[in-house]
């Protein structure tokens, strides 16, 4: 039937002589339709480049769809000048492969680069310890205020600390109309923004909320924790409070455990190191002894040292404060002084729990230091932390806990000091500025000046030029000549301090200038970390 009219169409035109054409002509050109219509299907498919276009911003998408619609491939073709430009200035492209890419590009289907709207779950979600959520704890104030604000900015700022790497997140008072909001990155405090006081005084309330603290009390030192969910994991954290002058001050601990524990080649021990120590885990008793100032990375230490032991055949159990990273096959123990759950009561519990390895988060005091001691004699292989200045300083420190010097001649097995140097930056380190004297060491020593780099900074690193950190480490194993010194008594506390701070500084030193010769860290930096020792 269709095909009839057709045809009944043409016959109607060919004999009607309104037309005025001669007799088999065409009242239009093809050429032209043809034209058209592509022109047509043209404009279409430069809308749909333009509306996923990564280079066009959204708020000038809707101008650009309307432009492409209008001049269609002229705005196509600059559209993929631009694109072609970019990926051969960012390295993505060489100008040989111009021609293939542009093949490429005219067979493949458009790709929708823009995200589309849908419901997705949000980038994090703040909860207590108990899982109970964020709107759950805090539903009263929001729905008397009607204002989600409050809760977004709380997320927003913890996200950010989690993002950038933050140990610590701290709110500090400037003043009752002001607070700022810092965060600890590779050991140094950035400012991360100053916000008005009475919205941060409210983050501030939510958190305490969250973290089962009493929101009432502004004065009195409080603590507590809480725990955020993001898509890579729960990330946990432990908050303390403290009334200042000007308002209240915060300092959050960021416990990330999305990441798995480092091994101890990632530390920064040397593959000779680490096959030594791999072989003391494995020993039956004996106390490892690790020490150094807060934040030097004492307790990854020991969690690498722990990844090495063989949960099936050894009873494991920790005791920490906090737990920082959660493994499955040990059995660990959190301190609560408030309940009565102390590093000494749990210690002489565990005991009796048939352990193979004990590990103690820190020794405090006497009581600690002398139980674990004993337990390294009795069969029990300890790992522990100290504060220490040195390995010959730790050793005085026990001392002074009452630990007799025999003990710890028989006990010690390895005692190990460390601190965190910063390593640089991947996307912006480059060559160093050499003075006249460190140029004419390099040539006595042979070494290659290029090899020793300098931090510039980019956005990658904050700015900082450097990105992570690494230690640097001082390994000292009992031997003979250690034992004697100590059960001789050759030396008083002082001088064996002194003598191992001096020897600890010598050994930092040359482990830093390793890693600067290797590329990974600055002169600067080691000579940071290695000034204020001696």
């Amino acid at each position: 039937m269709g095909l009839a009219v057709l045809c009944s169409a043409g016959l109607f035109i060919r004999e009607t002589p309104l037309w005025g054409l001669a007799e088999g002509a065409l009242p239009f050109s093809p050429y032209k339709t043809i034209f058209f219509i592509g022109w047509f299907y043209l404009c279409l498919y430069s809308v749909q480049r333009s509306d996923n276009s990564p280079l066009i911003p959204d708020k000038y998408r809707y101008a650009s769809n309307v432009a492409a619609l209008m001049i269609g491939p002229l705005h196509l073709w600059v559209l993929f000048i631009a694109e072609t430009v970019r990926k051969v200035q960012e390295g993505e492209l060489t100008w040989g492969e111009v021609f293939s890419h542009v093949l490429d590009t005219i067979m493949e289907r458009p790709i929708r680069n823009r995200p589309r709207k849908t419901a997705q779950t949000p980038a994090i979600q703040l909860m207590d310890t108990s899982g109970k959520r964020f709107e759950e704890l805090y539903a009263k104030q929001l729905r008397e205020t009607r204002d989600r604000r409050i809760q977004e900015s709380t997320e927003a700022m913890v996200l950010s600390g989690i993002t950038q790497r933050a140990t610590d997140i701290l709110i500090d008072p400037k003043d009752e109309a002001e607070y700022t909001i810092r965060f600890r990155v590779d050991g140094f405090l950035r400012v991360h923004e100053t916000v008005d006081g009475k919205l941060c005084n409210a983050m501030i309330n939510s958190l305490k909320a969250i973290a089962g603290m009493d929101i009432a009390e502004k004065r009195r030192p409080q603590d507590g924790a809480f725990r955020a969910r993001i898509p890579e994991g729960d990330v946990y954290f432990r908050m303390a409070t403290s009334g200042v002058l000007g308002g209240e001050k915060l300092a959050i601990r960021v416990l990330d455990q999305t990441h798995t524990p480092m091994g101890l080649n990632d530390v920064g021990f040397s593959p000779e190191q680490v096959k030594t120590l791999n072989r003391i885990v494995q020993q039956p008793q004996g106390m490892i002894l690790v020490c150094g100032p807060t934040g030097s990375g004492k307790t990854t230490t020991l969690y690498a040292m722990l990844q090495t032991i063989n949960f099936q055949e050894r009873n494991v159990i920790s005791i920490e404060d906090p737990i920082e990273h959660v493994m499955p096959h040990i059995s660990q123990i959190e301190i609560n002084t408030k309940a009565g759950v102390t590093f000494a009561t749990s210690l002489r519990s565990i005991l009796r729990q048939d352990p193979d390895v004990i590990c103690v988060g820190e020794i405090r005091d006497a009581e600690t230091a002398q139980i674990a001691i004993q337990a390294a004699q009795t069969g029990h292989l300890v790992l522990a932390t100290l504060h220490a200045s040195s390995n010959m300083a730790a050793m005085v420190r026990l001392m002074d806990l009452s630990v007799k010097p025999l003990l710890l001649s028989s006990a010690l097995s390895v005692v190990i000091s460390q601190r965190l140097i910063r390593r640089l930056c991947n996307y912006c380190k480059g060559p160093a500025e050499l003075s006249q004297s460190q140029v004419e060491y390099c040539r006595q020593n042979n070494v290659d000046r290029q090899t020793i780099l300098k931090a510039n900074g980019c956005g990658h690193c904050g700015g900082t030029g450097y990105f992570g950190r690494t230690a640097i480490i001082d390994v000292m194993y009992m031997n003979d000549r250690i034992s004697k010194l100590l059960c001789n008594n050759q030396l008083t506390p002082g001088d064996m301090k002194q003598q191992g701070d001096r020897s600890f500084t010598d050994a930092l030193r040359r482990e830093g200038m390793q890693r600067v010769l290797a590329g990974k860290t600055t002169l600067s930096e080691v000579k940071r970390i290695t000034a204020n020792l001696g």
